[in-house]
């Protein structure tokens, strides 16, 4: 179960990337997550290894204890 802190962000995030519901009813114009994750898993399924180093750069925090080139 996600976080209501992680929910909202996920919100902002389809928002501003321009993920909203189409579908005519009561949540039509707002954010749709779902469509957002939709989209990056279709994303790895075409391009994995390229979906991985832009999540891996964005995400995953640089080793503190690497050793000096």
């Amino acid at each position: 179960m996600l976080s209501v802190a992680a929910r909202d962000s996920f919100s902002s995030l389809a928002a501003a990337l321009g993920f909203t519901v189409t579908r005519a009813g009561a949540y039509e114009g707002l954010p749709s997550v779902s469509d957002l994750l939709e989209s990056l898993a279709t994303a790895y399924r075409l391009d994995p290894a390229g979906t991985l180093d832009v999540l891996r750069t964005l995400l995953v925090p640089p080793a503190t204890n690497a050793p000096d080139a």
